[in-house]
């Protein structure tokens, strides 16, 4: 008679059967249901062990933990305060941010979370670190490489009286506008009395003297205003007014067989009825000038009171001019005076938006008139001035969370200039080295070249110096 176990293991054998029949379709397989599947949970599992195994040698290979952070390859972060320290000539020093911290390192260094306990008992030493400097800096990635822009803006101050605000464009273009191209701007400078001509992305200055002469010259082109900071930053042009001569009235011996010509004269010489070459009589000689100079000259009131008259010019033959003494051309240059009255750019408004566009590298910019600038912030206004009395920008505007790496350029044929960081809050921050860059997460990017004269228009911060950092 069969036993108890017996009974329980045919059991077995028929419920493992009808599972195979039903899992399989077969009766009897080579191997039961589901015995893979439990192998490789068990193979998982030893695979497991072994990782763990692994890490915990690797762990006591190379140290970690509580300890890491006395390496100095990191910036410390206190888990539960936030607290910044760096760890330096075996002291935690506090820091005042986290620049500070990367400056203090010499290097840069990720960030360690560690918790307060972990510090107990280390040997501490003075806060240190920069104080005005960025918190912390953004990546590569948000730093601008774009060009900048000086603009002059309209506004109201808080007397209500009409100012014109200076406003710089940090990496970024002034969005909309027309370029000026080859047309011109007279801009009256309120705060100075003089003109200034603007053409080409040069400024010509006109004396307050010589106003009304050349105001007739260029034919009443529109007067408009503008403030000064924008013209201060646009690279100085050849200066535009009436040529005075000594003697002017006097005989000249400029024109053989023309004893009545006068210094102080004007000349012109016509093929088939039109004007070819304008001429100013000296003592000896001709001096060639342009049709612009030519309009300025006539319009010159002393030189006409000496000459007795109004100045029509005289016209001469090219036989009579290829017989005078001719004063040496002056060769074409950057900055020179247009030849003949320009095109003026009109505006709507007496006293437009215009802004001066410096691409890196670039001295001379582009110049553009009614852009549409970022709506008016009191809280980004700037002192206006430093303490020794140097003018800034009323504004200076930075994407948030950006910075612009700066090399500063005092002329266009300085091979190299200083480089300086410009944070997003306004503040430019000189480097005290190259080698800061690194330091500073920014090795291989390449700073952008910009005048020295814009740059000096953005309000001093600390400068960016390893050595300052690490002082309490």
């Amino acid at each position: 008679m069969a036993s108890s176990r017996d009974q329980l293991q045919a059991h077995q054998f028929l419920a493992q059967r009808a599972i195979s029949a039903l899992v399989t379709r077969e009766t009897d397989p080579e191997q039961p249901p589901f015995r893979r599947p439990s192998v490789s949970a068990l193979g998982s599992i030893a695979l497991a062990v072994i990782i763990l195994a692994g890490f915990g040698v690797y762990g006591l290979i190379v140290p970690g933990g509580k300890d890491a952070w006395r390496s100095g390859d990191a910036v410390i972060v206190e888990k539960e305060t936030g607290a910044r320290l760096v760890y330096v000539d075996g002291r935690l020093r506090p820091v005042t941010n986290h620049t500070s911290a990367l400056l203090a390192l010499g290097k840069y260094a990720p960030t360690m979370d560690v918790s307060r306990n972990s510090l107990v008992g280390v040997p501490r030493a003075p806060r240190i670190g920069l104080v005005d400097v960025p918190d912390g800096l953004p990546g590569k990635e948000r730093v601008l490489g774009g060009g900048w822009s000086m603009c002059s803006q309209p506004a109201v101050d808080s007397t209500g009286a009409a100012v014109h605000e200076s406003v710089l464009l940090v990496g970024q273009p002034p969005p909309g506008g027309r370029a000026l191209g080859d047309a011109a701007l007279l801009l009256e400078l309120p705060d100075k009395g003089d003109w200034q001509l603007v053409w080409r992305g040069h400024r010509h200055r006109i004396a307050q003297a010589d106003t009304g002469a050349v105001r007739l010259a260029l034919q009443r082109g529109p007067l408009l205003r503008a403030g000064a900071a924008l013209v201060d930053n646009l690279p100085a042009g050849e200066p535009i007014g009436p040529i005075s001569l000594p003697d002017t009235g006097k005989p000249s011996t400029a024109v053989p067989g023309k004893p009545d010509l006068r210094i102080g004269e004007l000349a012109l010489v016509r093929i088939a009825g039109e004007v070819t070459q304008h001429y100013l009589a000296e003592a000896d000689r001709l001096r060639p000038i342009s049709a612009l100079q030519y309009e300025i000259q006539r319009a010159h009131k002393p030189t006409a009171e000496a000459l007795g008259g109004e100045l029509n010019g005289i016209t001469l033959s090219p036989l009579a001019v290829n017989g005078a003494r001719l004063a040496a051309a002056t060769p074409a240059k950057a900055g020179q005076a247009p030849d003949k009255r320009p095109e003026f750019a009109g505006s709507a408004a007496g006293a437009p938006t215009v802004c001066a566009s410096f691409n890196p590298g670039q001295q001379v910019p582009t110049v553009t008139v009614d852009p549409t600038l970022p709506q008016r912030d009191p809280a980004l206004l700037t002192t206006r001035r430093t303490d020794t009395g140097l003018p800034l920008a009323d504004r200076v505007l930075v994407p948030p969370g950006s910075v612009a790496l700066v090399e500063i350029m005092p002329s266009p044929t300085t091979p190299a200039g200083t480089l300086s960081l410009v944070s997003d809050q306004g503040r430019n921050h000189p480097l005290a080295t190259p080698e800061v860059l690194a330091m500073l997460g920014y090795e291989g990017v390449t700073p952008v070249r910009m005048p020295a004269g814009l740059v000096s228009r953005i309000p001093l911060g600390s400068g960016l110096d390893p050595q300052a950092a690490k002082r309490s």
